[in-house]
């Protein structure tokens, strides 16, 4: 199962291009498992969906371009209101997805071989004196390679590239929207078709989501919101291909028994929840509909009624 979200590389950006959680083009022949929920061809923490065009720049011209960028921003910050701000975000995210997609273009080669540095006797990644030359100089821009599973490695900002920089300055939905996706992009979320961290912290991860959207009903990160949180409830009740939450979809009694706990413990936890309304729904469900296919019609409904 490739991965609905984010992070989303050109493909879409990992964070900063990568799920609206996940970076940049790898040709177009491979797609991140990380989510950071929301795969399109455009950036997903971007309220402006824009397709960007890739200048022919080195690499050491887009870390320069993008250092000079930020320390431009730092000096205007104190002080700043919070639409300027906005302005000057949306700036650097939208030059961010064209850095990252043309940065990624030219150290392809690298990033194509970087799996296979792994040294089996020294349980870790031992890099050539060029590629690490090459990820220092990388890093001085905020930007980190990140192995997303299959053999693929991508590009992405570091996961407080905005939050560190702009702070409090941009309005509340802002700042909440980029403090989610920060911390979510801290662990990769799934790779392989396998979901990487466990059922309980995709379930507060969609909990998380559901207060973002009731706080902020009119954010301009409201469509990439409710993507996020209609991903992880799926992810949650039904995990992936690699970790389901059933033992055999053929038959609805077979929901894993550790799951079915998790179940029950959020549902008791978080009872006055949307969420957790739909976690009963889908406990109440399991026992009375006949199919799998079913099930996954009536919940998924369910959760499209946000």
């Amino acid at each position: 199962m490739k991965h609905k979200f984010m992070h989303l590389h050109i493909r879409v950006p990992v964070f900063c291009m990568h799920m609206i959680m996940l970076a940049a083009c790898n040709g177009g022949s491979k797609e991140s498992q990380s989510k950071q929920p929301v795969v399109s061809a455009v950036r997903i923490d971007s309220p402006a969906h824009k397709k960007v065009d890739i200048p022919a720049l080195s690499t050491e011209a887009y870390v320069s371009g993008i250092i000079n960028r930020k320390q431009a921003i730092e000096k205007q910050l104190p002080g700043i209101n919070a639409a300027t701000a906005v302005r000057l975000y949306s700036s650097l995210a939208n030059y961010m997805d064209t850095a990252l997609a043309g940065i990624t273009a030219n150290e392809q080669a690298w990033l194509n071989e970087y799996v296979n540095y792994y040294d089996e006797t020294k349980g870790m990644i031992v890099l050539p004196a060029q590629v690490q030359q090459r990820i220092h100089l990388l890093a001085t821009a905020g930007i980190e390679p990140w192995e997303i599973g299959e053999g693929y490695t991508d590009l992405r900002t570091v996961p407080a590239f905005y939050t560190s920089l702009f702070k409090a300055s941009l309005p509340a939905d802002y700042n909440a929207f980029l403090q989610l996706r920060a911390d979510e992009d801290t662990v990769l979320y799934s790779a392989d078709a396998g979901l990487l961290i466990p059922f309980s912290m995709i379930g507060k991860r969609a909990l998380n989501w559901e207060k973002f959207l009731d706080a902020y009903p009119n954010s301009t990160f409201v469509e990439t919101a409710r993507e996020q949180y209609n991903g992880y409830c799926e992810d949650y009740l039904f995990g992936t291909d690699n970790t389901p939450s059933f033992e055999n979809i053929s038959n609805l009694r077979s929901l894993i028994p550790e799951n079915k706990e998790e179940y029950l413990s959020f549902v008791q936890q978080y009872g006055n929840t949307r969420t957790a309304g739909i976690v009963q729904l889908f406990l109440d469900k399991v026992t009375t509909v006949k199919t799998y296919e079913l099930l996954r019609q009536q919940v998924r409904a369910a959760i499209a009624q946000y």
